[in-house]
């Protein structure tokens, strides 16, 4: 696996985290929230080392 392809997975994998976290009722908002801005900041550490790597990802 090349470095775009595994930084699209793990965008994936991220995007699919995220969907689980909002879908989740066992959970509070404070969690939930808690949750998805840590999400977040991964997301976007993957995009800003698809940057530094200068790859174009399509699923960002």
């Amino acid at each position: 696996m090349n470095h775009r392809e595994d930084l699209e997975f793990q965008l994936q994998k991220i995007s699919l985290a995220i969907q689980e976290v909002i879908e989740n009722s066992l959970i509070t908002d404070k969690e939930r929230q808690e949750r998805i801005k840590k999400l977040i900041n991964i997301k976007e550490a993957v995009i800003y080392k698809s940057k530094e790597l200068r790859i174009d990802l399509e699923a960002a």
